[in-house]
Order: structure tokens, then sequence, then C-alpha cells
């Protein structure tokens, strides 16, 4: 069973994730950007690509710690 602090930080970070994905998304589907748009496209990658990279390492070091 996971501890209560990690399934705490693993579902906010997959929150914020999603919603800076579903972000990215919509304003990528656009046809023009503002600049106050496109600012915010940027942020949602960074966002979109930092959370991933987060549960990434959340995940694979929650299964190391399983192992031991």
């Amino acid at each position: 069973m996971r501890p209560v602090k990690f399934n705490l930080v693993f579902i906010a970070t997959l929150s914020l994730t999603l919603t800076a994905g579903g972000t990215a998304v919509h304003f990528a589907n656009q046809p023009a950007l503002t600049e106050p748009q496109d600012r915010i496209l940027d942020s949602a990658l960074t966002m979109w690509t930092m959370g991933t990279a987060t549960m990434t390492g959340l995940l694979s070091n929650r299964r190391d710690d399983d192992d031991a």
C-alpha cells in the first residue's frame, strides 16, 4: 500500500500536468494567437514537460522503494 503523502503528491502532479496539457492542446489548435496567448502556450508546454518528467521520476522512484 502506498503512503498517503505519495498519493497526494502524485495526484497534485497529475492534475497540474493534465491541466497544462489540455491548455496547450487548446491553444495549439487556435488559428492565430495573440502575444499573451503565445506566452501561455509556452508556459503550458513547459509545465507539461516538467510534469511528465516529475511523474516518471515519482513512479520509477516508487518502484525502487517497493523492491527494497
